[in-house]
């Protein structure tokens, strides 16, 4: 993780001048900046304790200029990713094999990526970044950088890595949350319910309860799931899910395992 922690520092540090019309090679594949780490520190890298290793930044004016759009803060970004608290590491990997951390404060979630996955994702990075800026209240998930380290040595193992928000982290608590695909097949949690709690990830058919939006608002969301569906579809991407938190102002529903929610007051979104 120092390893990590130390490339951050690197890249966001180096701020430049930002503009929201990148050129095209902002957006190249081949857009990238190596750096090298030694321990004892170079004109550009502070000394750390950690081996010697090197630093990949893919499209830094693109995802630097995003981190702009989505509002990010550069030292609030450092301190969640770079702070004296370690980033904590979920119990378990996900089904494509990728390993996830979490910031101590719940913020920003790092997801390791395969060599062919960083490349499916630089193919539709300039699709990304027109779709997220062109739609303000997009539910696509926000990317804030793509890295590698490559440490030395004999098998210059390469590590790479997305930095992206995480939904769930509000100044509510989550009671539930749940993976929504519009799918009935095998859509429900193999938990049994008397171990089901506020981490647990529950499915379609596991939904219960009854979300009434006023009118506008309900308009507003479908608009945008439709606009972030195409883009989607555009970009070939075929598995992918509405991710919804619930959050009870009556404690009282979250023993409450069966009927529905019949009172949109109940529900702060």
């Amino acid at each position: 993780m120092l390893n990590l922690q130390l490339g951050i520092r690197h890249a966001v540090g180096k701020q430049g001048p930002i503009t929201l019309d990148l050129k095209s090679s902002a957006f190249d594949p081949k857009e990238k900046v190596w750096t090298r780490f030694p321990p004892e520190g170079s004109k550009y890298t502070p000394p750390h304790s950690s081996c010697d290793f090197k630093w990949k930044d893919y499209c830094p004016q693109v995802f630097r200029t995003l981190r702009k759009l989505f509002k990010v803060d550069a030292a609030d970004y450092m301190l969640s990713l770079c702070g004296d608290q370690a980033l904590r590491e979920l119990s378990s990997p996900g089904k494509s094999g990728s390993f996830f951390y979490l910031t101590s404060n719940d913020q920003y979630m790092i997801k390791t990526m395969k060599k062919s996955e960083v490349k499916i994702f630089l193919k539709m990075i300039r699709a990304y970044y027109n779709h997220v800026r062109s739609f303000e209240n997009t539910l696509v998930t926000k990317f804030f950088g793509l890295h590698c380290v490559k440490l030395a040595g004999a098998n210059q193992k390469k590590v790479r890595f997305v930095i992206m928000g995480n939904l769930f982290c509000s100044e509510y608590s989550i009671h539930r949350r749940f993976d929504l695909k519009g799918s009935s097949l095998g859509r429900t949690t193999d938990k049994p319910q008397t171990e089901i709690d506020e981490y647990t990830t529950l499915k379609d058919l596991d939904l219960n309860f009854i979300f009434r939006l006023q009118k506008h608002w309900h308009q507003e969301f479908l608009r945008q799931v439709d606009k972030d569906c195409e883009f989607l579809e555009q970009e070939n991407i075929m598995d992918y899910s509405l991710l919804v938190g619930v959050h009870f102002r009556d404690k009282r529903n979250i023993l409450a395992s069966e009927g529905k929610m019949k009172n949109e007051n109940n529900l702060s979104f």
